[in-house]
Formats: structure tokens, C-alpha cells, sequence
């Protein structure tokens, strides 16, 4: 009788109602589907035959989905994955595939990894193709909805921030790559440069630029500050590193960093490193993915890869040499 059932149901609609959850638009869904956009009104209107409900309602944002929908869409995901599992290759050969990995990262991630395991990579897997996203506050959510392979990211190791190792989700696996500190970098016209000490009360004095990441633009530097009844004047806020390099190559704004990607921009901008004047937690550079790709042997060979060249490529961390 199961089976019976089942034999009456199109799984290509199932697909099409898949995407079209994610999509919440009928013109996004159809290009991603490779569909033209009347197939996919058309799969619509059976979908909604076969599960007796509207499914979608159509506002001034796209399509709203329907409460009977949003069951449907936390059945089907793990449904299709199985299915995709079911299908896929047992083995993966690099030497040949022409699979896309789709990497999010944080701008200096890539600055710092992407030098270590390109070549190499690229020597084993000519023909895969990498496609980079930002690392967003949608990240996360993208990366459980199967969006993203694999990211590069940065946890702080402190028990007062919300940004901890332990607030990733129990379902993302993560390797540590290696621990890090922050520093400052400034215009080598910098007042500070010819202040007589360097303090805390001096970086204060000081305006700065902030980086912001994941929609967040107070890090644990800031709780760390406000503990004290302390804070920063940040007079800007800008979505990158290499922005925020930018304006203080350009301004008096001080840039506080990851010390690793620091020392990179020395070579790179004609910026000067000043020491953090306020002791802080470490952070920690890492590799994530989520738990579902585990026994994907192309997802095994991508992260096993990227580990092993970037591994034996990185100096010891910050930590281990001070």
C-alpha cells in the first residue's frame, strides 16, 4: 500500500517544493531549477492537489508559506538528502570530478588559507570547481540547508561571549586550525608613534574603525572594554578587513585585528603593528562543516585536504611561540 502510494507522487516535485522553501520566489526557484518559470507554476499547482493545501501565499515579499508548508519542510529536507545519498557515487576520484564546493569565508580566512592549499589542490582536482561566499550571519543556516560545503571562520575562547566554540550548533563538526591574538595597526603617521607610552587610556583616546561580521559589531574586545565602564570611539563600521585596512591607511582610525592576518597586512599596506594595551582572550581559527557530510567521500577528500596542507603549511600559532 506504501509503495502504492508513493508510485503516485512525482519526487521531481518534491524537489520543486524543496527549492521553492528556500527560494520563497517563483522566478529564483525556476533559474535555479534550470525550469522555465510556467513549469514551475504548473508543479505548483499539482503540489498543491496532492497535499490538498495552497502551500504559498503571495505578498509584497514573495511567497509566504503556508503553516502546513513549513511542516512539509522540515519532512523533505532530510528526505532528499537520503535520497541524494542514495544515488551519489560510493567513491570519488579528484583526479576527474568536476563537483562544485561551495567554501564560505571570512575575508582574511581566505587571505591567510587559500595561499596554503590552492596549488596542491588544484594539482589533485583540476577539474573540481570552488565557489566562495562570504561568511554571513546566514552562514550558519545556509550550511544546515546543505547551501555550504565547508567554511572558514573564528570563534573567540572567552566563557562571557556569545561567540564561543560551544555556541555552534551540535550539528557543525569543526577542526581548530590554530589559535590567535589581536593587535592594532596604525598609519605609520600615526600620533600614537610619537606619544610617549602606549597604553590603554592612549588607545582609547584614539578613534576607531570596527569590522563586523555575522551582523555583529561589538566583539569580546568591547565586552571586555565595557567591564571596565570602558569603550571605543568607533567611527565606522565596515563589513571587511581590507576595508578596514583602507580607512586606516587613510585616517588616524586605529585597526584592531587578528594578529596572524596583521602580519600579512604589514607587507601589504603601509600600516604599523602597536601591541592591544588590554589583556584578551585568544581566538581560534576553524574549519566547520555540517555533521550530514561525513560519509560524503568528496566532502571527506576536500576537508581532509585543505587539513593536510594547511596544517603542514601553518607557522606554530601565535600562542605556542609566546
Amino acid at each position: 500500500m506504501l509503495l502504492d502510494q508513493l508510485g503516485r507522487i512525482d519526487l521531481n516535485l518534491l524537489i520543486i517544493l524543496q527549492v521553492l522553501l528556500e527560494e520563497r520566489n517563483g522566478s529564483k526557484a525556476a533559474r535555479r531549477l534550470h525550469l522555465s518559470q510556467s513549469a514551475v507554476s504548473k508543479a505548483l499547482g499539482r503540489l498543491r492537489e496532492t497535499f490538498d493545501d495552497p502551500l504559498f501565499i503571495r505578498s509584497a515579499y514573495g511567497l509566504e508559506p503556508t503553516d502546513r508548508a513549513l511542516t512539509l519542510q522540515q519532512q523533505l529536507q532530510p528526505i532528499l538528502l537520503s535520497l541524494d545519498n542514495l544515488i551519489r557515487p560510493p567513491v570519488f576520484d579528484p583526479s576527474s570530478s568536476e563537483r562544485e564546493f561551495v567554501i564560505s569565508s571570512m575575508d582574511s580566512a581566505f587571505t591567510l588559507f587559500a595561499p596554503l592549499y590552492l596549488n596542491e589542490l588544484k594539482r589533485q582536482a583540476p577539474r573540481i570547481r570552488l565557489r566562495y561566499e562570504e561568511w554571513t550571519e546566514n552562514s550558519l543556516t545556509e550550511m544546515s540547508q546543505g547551501q555550504v560545503d565547508i567554511a572558514f571562520t573564528v570563534r573567540e575562547n572567552c566563557i562571557s561571549s556569545d561567540y564561543r566554540l560551544d555556541t555552534l550548533p551540535s550539528s557543525i563538526c569543526q577542526r581548530l586550525l590554530t589559535i590567535d591574538g589581536l593587535t592594532c595597526l596604525v598609519q605609520q603617521q600615526h600620533p600614537a608613534l610619537r606619544a610617549p607610552c602606549w597604553d590603554l587610556d592612549h588607545y582609547l583616546s584614539y578613534p576607531h574603525v570596527q569590522t563586523y561580521c555575522e551582523g555583529r559589531d561589538r566583539w569580546m574586545l568591547d565586552h571586555k572594554l565595557a567591564e571596565q565602564d570602558l569603550y571605543r570611539r568607533i567611527e565606522a563600521n565596515v563589513p571587511s578587513f581590507e576595508a578596514a585596512l583602507r580607512m586606516g591607511m587613510h585616517s588616524d582610525m586605529i585597526v584592531t585585528l587578528p594578529q596572524l592576518y596583521a602580519r600579512h597586512a604589514t607587507q601589504v599596506y603601509p600600516l604599523l603593528q602597536l601591541p592591544l594595551p588590554i589583556a584578551l582572550d585568544n581566538i581560534s581559527h576553524l574549519l566547520i562543516w555540517h555533521q550530514r557530510h561525513n560519509e560524503d567521500p568528496g566532502h571527506r577528500w576536500l576537508r581532509e585536504t585543505l587539513l593536510t596542507l594547511i596544517m603542514s603549511k601553518l607557522e606554530p600559532s601565535i600562542t605556542e611561540r609566546t
